[in-house]
């Protein structure tokens, strides 16, 4: 985890230094601002994960003026202070934790492991939101009797079972186009289970980002083709519809 420290105090600094020394050793200190100035001076240019931020500073700028000037909510903040009377506004900001001075070590490491574990988990949002947006991007290769495509999986607006066959329907260029597969839907049920795909009956897959409505036992798509919802499962597709719109 990387840090910085914004205090304007060289001997609290040292302080907090060697704190983080001693006992959060695998936090990597990339820089120090002395000012409120200095750190929107700095601060864009580097690359970290947490800010131990003091409140006021010698040059009139204190932290919540800084705060101004950025996606505050985006920032990983412990605020480290000599003042009890900020605390409510800091947790407005989205802190992680408030330090009044002198530094209580349990204190220290209680709020670091409270960043640990929020920056883990905004880490893992990340790579679950990137995770989605490649499998969402995706290029599908769909064999035809004539030509093989390479589709986004986007693009796919449903399946329907045909015998032993599958007709995707897809867009391309604000157009509808189809292609026959040899692939039963049983199979493709199973190739985008990943993706944003709901069986809505045993002859129709339907891609849920194409539905506009549904309706008597129908979903309708965004090119105003309506699908007949199984009869047997239409209040369970019903709620996985709405709980995907939503997201």
């Amino acid at each position: 985890m990387r840090a910085v420290i914004v205090e304007d105090e060289k001997l609290s600094v040292l302080n907090l230094q060697k704190l983080l020394q001693e006992y959060a050793p695998d936090i990597e200190l990339v820089d120090v601002c002395y000012s409120g100035r200095e750190a929107l001076e700095k601060l864009p240019q580097l690359n970290f994960d947490l800010v131990f931020l003091d409140i006021q500073f010698n040059d009139d700028f204190d932290a919540f003026e800084m705060l101004k000037a950025w996606r505050w909510d985006k920032l990983q903040l412990i605020f480290v202070t000599s003042y009890n009377d900020y605390a409510l506004k800091a947790f407005k900001h989205n802190a992680i934790d408030y330090i009044t001075k002198p530094i209580d070590k349990e204190e220290l490491i209680t709020a670091i492991n409270k960043a640990k574990n929020r920056i883990f988990r905004k880490n893992e949002l990340e790579k679950l939101i990137q995770t989605i947006e490649a499998l969402r991007n995706r290029q599908l290769i769909i064999r035809g009797q004539n030509e093989t495509l390479f589709l986004p999986v986007s693009n796919l607006l449903y399946l329907q079972a045909e015998k032993d066959y599958t007709i995707i329907q897809y867009l391309k260029d604000g157009k509808n186009y189809e292609i026959l597969t040899s692939r039963n839907l049983g199979y493709w049920e199973n190739e985008l289970n990943n993706h944003t795909f709901l069986r809505i009956h045993k002859s129709f897959i339907v891609n849920m980002e194409h539905i506009v409505s549904f309706g008597n036992r129908k979903v309708k798509l965004c090119n105003g083709t309506f699908l007949e919802i199984s009869r047997d499962r239409r209040q369970e597709i019903e709620i996985k519809i709405i709980a995907f719109k939503s997201q």
